[in-house]
């Protein structure tokens, strides 16, 4: 019978990995929770505040340019966008930044698509709704509103999708992210400008744009690197 004291004392010098206790990310994340809905509540407090100060009556000029940059702020937009520039850099060549031009864009449309399923659920009138301001679900008046424009202003999907673009690009790239900063704030600018949405739907939405990046980023680099994956065999 062989002599098993040497697979014992290995096994008894070997170090001990260390793990991470699996509540750090989990309070991180319960953290993140609390400190957004403070934000969000504060935001609330400020909505017409905000409103009459950032108010552009008398102003035309102004309104035609953030109808301008509202519409292409809008996901379709940001999709052919990214789109196309990643086909460019395929045919280039250059398949570090179409990875990241890829990543980029899949992060901004989840975070939207996120903030689309929750404004569907929360059913907040839009400021130019012509019914009285509120919370109203997914019913209202005997009838079902999922869907409805004027009742799907929390959270803002335009302020999750290029907030979601920005924080995935910041990560990579921080002049770049800093530039794509500046695009958002004023994508937001116009949402409130324009009566789209609440200074709160803003603020919230941005929220769920940077928490679901740095989610997003990660998950989303695996599928990225599977489907490569998968093109590249014969």
């Amino acid at each position: 019978m062989p002599d098993r004291a040497p697979i014992v004392m290995t096994l008894i010098a070997a170090p001990t990995p260390t793990l991470r206790s699996p509540r750090t990310p989990l309070m991180k994340w319960w953290g993140w929770i609390v400190l957004s809905g403070l934000l969000i509540g504060s935001a609330m407090a400020a909505d017409d505040p905000v409103a009459r100060w950032l108010s552009l009556r008398g102003h035309p000029q102004w309104y035609l340019f953030a109808r301008r940059i509202s519409l292409i702020g809008e996901w379709w937009i940001l999709a052919m966008a990214g789109g196309l520039y990643g086909a460019f850099c395929f045919f280039r060549r250059q398949p570090e930044r179409m990875r990241a031009v890829l990543l980029v864009t899949l992060t901004g449309l989840s975070t939207g698509l996120c903030a689309t399923m929750l404004r569907f659920l929360f059913g907040r009138t839009r400021p130019i709704a012509n019914v009285p301001q509120g919370f109203y679900g997914i019913w209202h008046n005997s009838h079902w509103i999922i869907g409805q424009y004027k009742f799907s202003s929390f959270p803002s999907g335009h302020a999750a999708t290029v907030v979601g673009f920005a924080a995935a690009l910041w990560q990579l790239d921080r002049r770049a992210g800093v530039l794509a900063a500046l695009f958002a704030a004023l994508v937001a600018w116009s949402r409130i400008v324009l009566g789209r949405h609440h200074f709160s739907d803003i603020v919230a939405g941005a929220l769920l744009g940077m928490g679901g990046a740095r989610l997003a980023m990660a998950r989303l680099g695996t599928l990225v690197d599977w489907a490569a994956g998968r093109l590249r065999k014969p």
